[in-house]
């Protein structure tokens, strides 16, 4: 940035364009957090530029509006307490349109909007650039301010823009590996649940073949042995005892049936989801359960989850609910393959359970955890006295329009 300094403001120092762009990529090598290198590239543009405060706004585009994410001090402590909608304001109006703009008196400029916090009654002039990637997306803006009018050659504002360009990469960078530690974050989260979960259940099938299998295998061998004893000269005891041993190999083989199905239901692999659902439907007493399947073929992993996660449902409302009726409907939708099983009873408080760390519980964590792993989302409504409404929504594959 080779201008000198005009009558009415600019740099002191002029600073080239070669040596800015590398001291903002010197800045992001390092071990930083996003906040502290806008922070940081901020002030790097106002030593360079030779203005008075630089604001970077980022965009947020689930709730369509900017929020202040850095600033040169003291405005830097208001970083994520400042927003705009997008096209509201100099910053929102840059952002709607992908486009700089330079307000020489902003007062006279009817786009500029007054934000108290930011003490605009102190800068006269301002320029707003774009941080444009791929696409012509924006992702953030720059606004820099002077607190007298001054002159911006197409020089200054070509190295603005190199500097918003590399803002905007940073940005970008920035997010996906946040999105990427949470990702990795939530597969921890789910490995470790996965393993408690296994302990649990193997302690369970441990249990049910000790306290039932185990039990009734014991009292046959009793039975068949009294049988044999007497099988010389009491032949009536003989028919009573294979009597009872009967009875009990075919509840030992039901139980055993039982058992194999909580591990892994073969109606899951040979008929399908729908199928499964289906069984799913008859195994819980006391409850009248509807089921409507129409769905497209889903991977097999992705059945399986869903299949676990409206077993876990449908048992959340057979332990709490009070429920009389449940309906599971698996279907198609304009987002993916959505499952919603939703029950009449008395419904309960999701946040409080989502905080509740008891196996007990209502299972939110795992069913969550289930979702996540196929990259589902699952959505829970209840309202005390109103009943449950569980939603997992699978999104379509890559390229499915």
């Amino acid at each position: 940035m080779t201008n000198p300094p005009s009558p009415e403001g600019g740099p002191a120092h002029p600073v080239t364009r070669s040596h800015l762009l590398r001291r903002i990529i010197e800045i992001t090598a390092e071990d930083l957090d996003l906040r502290e290198v806008v922070r940081r590239v901020a002030a790097l543009i106002i030593e360079a530029h030779g203005a008075d405060v630089c604001f970077v706004h980022l965009v947020d585009d689930a709730r369509g509006c900017l929020v202040l994410a850095g600033a040169t001090p003291p405005f830097d402590e208001l970083a994520g307490t400042i927003e705009l909608a997008v096209g509201e304001g100099v910053a929102g109006w840059v952002a709607q349109h992908g486009q700089p703009l330079v307000v020489d008196d902003k007062w006279s400029d009817p786009r500029y909007k007054y934000i108290p916090a930011l003490r605009g009654e102190d800068y006269a002039s301002l320029v707003s650039l774009p941080m444009m990637r791929r696409g012509h997306r924006v992702v953030g803006v720059v606004n820099v301010h002077s607190k007298v009018r001054r002159y911006h050659s197409e020089e200054e504002l070509a190295v603005l823009s190199d500097v918003a360009g590399l803002l905007a990469g940073i940005v970008e960078n920035a997010r996906l590996y946040s999105r990427l530690a949470e990702r990795e974050a939530e597969l921890e989260r789910f490995a470790a649940r996965t393993i408690e979960l296994q302990e649990l259940e193997r302690r369970r099938v441990a249990a049910d073949i000790h306290d039932g299998i185990s039990q009734r295998l014991v009292s046959l061998w009793y039975h068949l042995s009294a049988a044999d004893e007497a099988v010389a000269d009491r032949p009536d005891i003989v028919a009573g005892e294979l009597a009872a041993a009967k009875e009990l190999a075919t509840a030992a083989m039901e139980e055993a049936r039982r058992a194999i199905i909580g591990l892994r239901p073969a109606v899951l692999d040979d008929l399908g989801l729908g199928a499964g659902l289906e069984s799913l439907a008859t195994s819980v007493p006391g409850l009248h359960v509807s089921v409507d399947v129409d769905s497209p073929a889903l991977a097999t992993h992705v059945e399986t989850a869903l299949y676990r996660i409206a077993q876990e449902a449908l048992q959340n409302v057979a332990k709490h609910a009070g429920a009389t009726t449940v309906s599971i409907r698996l279907g198609a939708s304009p987002a993916g393959t959505r499952l919603v099983v939703a029950d009449d009873g008395r419904g309960f408080d999701v946040e409080r359970a989502r905080e509740d760390p008891r196996p007990d519980s209502y299972g939110l964590v795992g069913m969550q955890e289930r979702a996540t792993l196929v990259g589902a989302r699952v959505s829970v409504v209840s309202t005390p006295g109103e009943g449950t409404t569980v939603t997992v929504v699978v999104p379509l594959p890559s390229g499915v329009a």
